[in-house]
């Protein structure tokens, strides 16, 4: 039987191109659209809400890399021992979570992870790049999925990233439903481009929809714009608590029409029970260009769509949709 496999794996291999071992890929990225669509030319995935990992496997030695090249060997040790154990020659992409209670991705514990205490890292696996001297990435990716699925270990770490052949619309509502990030949409006869943003991946995400108070605005220094965020909360037993800065989503004519009515608010004191650090760095701006807060009357009301609330109160990839 084993014979029997790895002959079919060798054979589905060579449709690849003769290559060497590739030590610097940069992940294919999938471009972001608004709304799922049906087509039966299209396959689907989740959308896992994690870190994006390559995983380089040569001759008995394994890395572990981010998008950016960046080692993961140290800081998701448990996966790196996973695949030091898969003896395989291939590189391999996919996601690294920390599932929670209910078996849904938690970006936050991802984020806060130090050890097995803090939850299991799971590395979901969705493509592979290269396998025994060959290059997988011309090769279509209902093909590389074929291959992918025939050697992938037995481990309770590495797993298949499920693709499946339903409508567009079913999917995406059932992820709705099951507070998923979203849903991949691939083309079945894709290729694999590294680095680039291709349409051929599409990402679609479920969004929450919530009506917040804006308590203030920043200006960015140095920017033309008429604000650069919103800073809104809600309000609890008559307190309004922050829940984030909305930074997207704005027309100029919008921000234009929002500021002759900001202009009549503006308040000395922050009404917030516990006045925001605007300028507090984060992973995705390390260096964030600084900014000063004017404050409002907190009566004003509009709606914004965002991913999830941390557990700290507040608003991931929130974006304004409009006032109320």
């Amino acid at each position: 039987m084993a014979v029997t496999k790895k002959t079919a794996v060798q054979k589905l291999a060579t449709k690849g191109k003769a290559a060497a071992f590739p030590k610097n890929l940069s992940p294919m990225l999938a471009t972001l659209v608004d709304a799922p669509f049906d087509d039966k030319n299209w396959t689907y995935e989740i959308k896992w809400d994690g870190y994006r990992a390559l995983a380089y496997l040569n001759k008995g030695k394994v890395e572990l890399r981010s998008r950016n090249n960046k080692s993961f060997n140290d800081k998701f040790y448990t996966v790196f021992e996973a695949l030091k154990k898969w003896n395989i020659n291939a590189v391999v992409d996919g996601e690294i979570i920390v599932a929670n209670q209910h078996d849904i991705a938690d970006f936050g514990k991802l984020q806060n992870w130090r050890s097995e205490a803090d939850g299991i890292l799971l590395f979901y696996v969705f493509d592979i790049l290269w396998l025994d001297g060959r290059s997988l990435m011309t090769v279509p990716l209902t093909e590389r999925r074929e291959i992918l699925q025939k050697v992938l270990p037995k481990s309770d770490i590495i797993l298949l990233s499920q693709s499946f052949e339903t409508t567009g619309t079913a999917f995406f509502k059932t992820a709705e439903e099951m507070k998923l990030e979203g849903i991949m949409a691939k083309k079945a006869d894709s290729t694999y481009i590294p680095g680039g943003r291709s349409k051929d991946w599409l990402k679609i995400k479920t969004q929450t929809r919530q009506e917040v108070v804006i308590g203030g605005y920043t200006q960015n220094e140095g920017s033309s714009k008429s604000f650069s965020s919103l800073l809104v909360g809600v309000f609890e037993k008559g307190k309004l608590m922050y829940t984030g800065k909305i930074g997207t989503g704005f027309s100029d004519n919008t921000q234009r029409e929002m500021m002759k009515q900001f202009k009549k608010l503006v308040v000395s004191k922050p009404p917030f029970v516990d006045v925001p650090d605007i300028n507090k760095p984060s992973r995705f701006r390390p260096d964030p260009p600084k900014a000063k807060a004017v404050w409002l009357k907190p009566i004003l009301v509009c709606e914004v769509a965002y991913r999830e609330m941390t557990s700290d109160g507040v608003m991931r990839h929130p974006s304004f949709e409009g006032m109320r």
